[in-house]
């Protein structure tokens, strides 16, 4: 009685109209004088809504009405529209007050499997090495990560230079765990970092961080006293890639090296006169040229092998009064190839007093 009672009360505060059994009429009614029940057609009912919009019964919260029945407590006539108010908690999308989730929910053999996967991964041992200026570096890829801080103190995730972060990262504990973005570096060599505080010891969680290159997934752990200062990566499935990348570009330059010499030789093979009266003098064995010739347009200086390894010296033609005179000349390998033919050169290593000079002659030429 009570109940239906603070139930019509609550349907006249919001407006509702709802008529209670007949328990709730206060007089009693003789068994020959039955109350009279006015009858209302189909068609004159259906009038009173607009066509085509639903009746306000169809968006009655019923069960909003029987919560509250059953709590009168819960009744807030001034805020809550008809039906259950909810609280906070549910409106934050939180789990209600009270909530007690179900720890037997039965998994096939398939989420099973899944979940053992995931725990073999995240147990398994991603070893640490020791980085420059105190990082600790973890394989990515390798294995969960497991950063260690302390209440007081500040870690810092170092992501890869020119790595940037496309959203903001998710933490599974974000009410005691503050994490803040911070950089340092310009350019290409610009580096993004969290910032982790935790505010007590003890806390277990994990941290989410996609950028424009991968994800990172890590364990926070927190502890009163022990903390990793500075955590990096590194990327050794990218690494090896670029010494593939360097391996192939040198074999390519060393083809292209290959190919230079097999069209220069048998370009001088097939020169029907060469002239190979040169004179050298001075200087010493590893600036010497081994062999200088000409075939009539150029003028070809052939080192010693050990001038790739060596700083090599610079060619100077000399003209008929003895000055050094600038010319066009390419070295492929270890040979000169001068664009000219000169009467006399010098090869010149260093500068002043000091620099080692080779002098070359062309001779003359018996006629006949």
């Amino acid at each position: 009685m009570k109940a239906c009672i603070r139930f019509t009360a609550f349907l006249i505060a919001t407006g509702s109209a709802f008529l209670c059994a007949q328990t709730s009429v206060t007089a009693p009614v003789s068994p020959a004088q039955p109350l009279p029940v006015k009858r209302v057609p189909a068609m004159k009912a259906s009038a009173q809504s607009p066509a085509g919009s639903p009746s306000p019964m169809q968006n009655y919260n019923f069960g909003g009405q029987l919560r509250i029945l059953q709590d009168p407590t819960a009744l807030d006539v001034g805020t809550s529209a008809p039906g259950l108010k909810l609280s906070s908690a549910e409106a934050n999308g939180k789990a209600p007050k009270g909530y007690q989730p179900r720890t037997d929910i039965p998994l096939n053999p398939t989420a099973l499997e899944a979940v053992r996967v995931s725990e073999k991964w995240s147990g398994g041992e991603n070893a640490p090495a020791a980085g420059a200026d105190g990082r600790v570096v973890f394989a990515y890829a390798g294995g969960l990560p497991i950063v260690v801080c302390a209440p007081l103190r500040v870690c810092i995730i170092e992501l890869q230079p020119g790595e940037r972060i496309t959203g903001e990262p998710q933490v599974g504990d974000s009410v005691r765990w503050n994490i803040s973005p911070a950089m340092y570096g310009q350019g290409e060599d610009a580096t993004w970092v969290i910032v982790l505080k935790p505010t007590e010891p003890g806390l277990d969680t994990n941290l989410l961080i996609t950028t424009d290159r991968r994800a990172y997934y890590l364990r926070l752990v927190s502890k009163p006293q022990d903390y990793i200062a500075r955590v990096a990566f590194s990327y050794p499935e990218e690494e090896n890639n670029q010494k593939w990348q360097r391996q192939l570009l040198a074999q390519q330059i060393q083809a292209r090296e290959t190919k230079r010499d097999s069209q220069l030789t048998p370009a001088l093979l097939t020169v029907d006169k060469l002239n190979f009266s040169y004179k050298v003098t001075g200087g010493n064995e590893q600036m010497r040229p081994v062999r200088v010739f000409d075939d009539g347009a150029k003028t070809y200086i052939q080192m010693p092998p050990e001038v790739r390894n060596r700083e090599a010296p610079v060619l100077m033609v000399l003209g008929s009064d003895g000055k050094g005179e600038m010319t066009n000349y390419r070295v492929q390998q270890q040979t000169y190839i001068v664009d000219r033919l000169f009467e006399r050169a010098q090869l010149i290593l260093g500068a002043g007093k000091k620099a080692q000079k080779v002098e070359i002659s062309r001779e003359q030429q018996p006629k006949g």
